[in-house]
């Protein structure tokens, strides 16, 4: 094992995206953490959890995580805190990677299948491969909807496939992983060209940011 440096706060959620607790991690690699409870516990743990690292309010980025089934006890180094680690690993950053996504918060109407009526939802961030949205709303996985994304420089119609349930940071709302279905090379390429200059313009503010 690692030393622990770089420990960082997240929140962990079961795979229903209810609450599970609050931990520290550390990063071992791209694919393997170890996360830090604060008191044991109870075991046997979860074969599976999101772990959200902690970031700002409109960043709902999470990953799946497998966790080790020993809750080992450890004692800090410099504070000669108790705590209790436990591997874990992904392969959601790797895959999140290649699918680049970028951060938005854009209302829009959408029509899910089998209804009349369109829906306001919230699309909170937009990749390659898929969006994310949140909504008061409860939506089960395996639907579809289709909604007009307007912020590319043409408006452009298209067609998500709900594929999982996502935490989201604020109580009430509820995250929707959706991917993309039967994209036109045309509609694609524009999405394409908007999360590619959208992620440009907020690198450069982060190094604006981050220059003060």
């Amino acid at each position: 094992m690692k030393p622990l440096s770089d420990i960082k706060g997240a929140t962990l959620y079961s795979m229903d995206c209810t609450f599970f607790d609050t931990v520290r991690y550390s990063r071992q690699s791209e694919e393997a953490v170890i996360i830090i409870f604060s008191r044991k516990p109870e075991v046997p743990l979860p074969h599976r959890l999101f772990l959200m690292p902690d970031g700002e309010a409109y960043d709902y980025r999470a990953f799946i995580f497998e966790l080790s089934q020993e809750a080992e006890p450890f004692c800090m180094e410099e504070s000669g805190e108790k705590v209790y680690l436990v591997h874990a690993v992904t392969n959601d950053i790797p895959e999140q990677r290649k699918n680049l996504r970028v951060y938005v918060t854009m209302q829009v109407s959408a029509l899910f299948e089998s209804e009349t009526k369109e829906r306001r939802i919230t699309v909170k961030d937009i990749g390659t491969g898929g969006f994310l949205f949140v909504s008061k709303e409860i939506f089960q996985p395996d639907t579809k909807l289709t909604t007009i994304f307007t912020d590319s420089r043409e408006p452009v119609c298209i067609t998500g496939h709900i594929q999982k349930l996502r935490p989201v940071r604020k109580e009430g709302l509820h995250g929707y992983g959706c991917q993309f279905v039967d994209l036109s090379a045309g509609t694609e390429a524009k999405i394409r060209n908007f999360v590619y200059r959208t992620n440009i313009l907020q690198s450069k503010v982060r190094e604006e940011l981050g220059g003060n």
